[in-house]
């Protein structure tokens, strides 16, 4: 009986194991994949600006 618990304790506790292992690989590529959207973010950022500066230099010259 008390080797059946021992067991089962271990069996458990080997499964806890890999699951955090799992959601420890999960996280590093959530991780990843916001550091990859933060940077698309910024680029999409600094794209529009250099539009939009584009556009102010268009109304400059027109009221020139």
């Amino acid at each position: 009986m008390y080797n059946e618990l021992l067991n089962q304790l271990d069996s458990k506790i080997e499964s806890l194991i890999e699951e955090v292992e799992t959601l420890r690989l999960e996280i590093s590529e959530l991780r990843e994949q916001k550091t990859q959207l933060e940077t698309s973010a910024q680029n999409q950022s600094e794209r529009l600006q250099q539009l939009l500066n584009k556009f102010n230099r268009l109304d400059e010259s027109a009221d020139l």
